[in-house]
């Protein structure tokens, strides 16, 4: 891998922390709930392109499923409140 590969990669893992970050601030400190965030493409033919997609599994295992219509880099605080 090269280093710009590298660099490329650890942007984006940052970034799918950091709306992890954001979910569980919203969700607050004291939710026991899995929260998973992966890069996508949409499928929807009014929103082509790069897709953020966002799960949270509560304790009862019920799954909740997001989209933002935005790759992760460009995801804010206020688009995670606005999901949740």
């Amino acid at each position: 891998m090269s280093d710009q590969s590298a660099l490329q990669t650890a942007k984006v893992l940052w970034h799918l922390q950091r709306i992890k970050r954001l979910v569980r601030d919203r969700l607050g400190r004291g939710s026991a709930q899995l929260v998973s965030v992966r890069g996508t493409v949409c499928l929807d033919p009014g929103y082509p392109g790069p897709a953020t997609e966002i799960r949270v599994v509560n304790l009862a295992l019920m799954q909740t499923r997001f989209v933002i219509h935005k790759p992760a880099d460009q995801v804010s605080a206020a688009d995670v409140s606005t999901l949740l």
